[in-house]
């Protein structure tokens, strides 16, 4: 999609982001949030867990998922 001369230069001269992505983004390329600093677990708590940060803390069900569609878990 071509862009007028006018919207370029506009785009290019605004200070704040439209939006929270790069304004010429490709398709099916990552994209990684910027994490906010959160109060991380305790030592013990964390190595159990796997990290530090609670937000990072996500279940793994890829054993549940196996038995769930009929495979074992062995």
């Amino acid at each position: 999609m071509a862009v007028e001369k006018s919207e370029k230069d506009s785009i290019l001269n605004c200070p704040l982001p439209k939006s929270v992505f790069p304004a010429n983004m490709p398709l099916a390329m990552a994209y990684i949030p910027f994490q906010s600093w959160e109060k991380p677990y305790d030592t013990a708590v964390a190595l159990n867990r796997g990290t530090i940060f609670p937000s990072l803390d996500k279940p793994f069900i890829g054993e549940k998922y196996c038995l769930d569609e009929g495979g074992d878990s062995k």
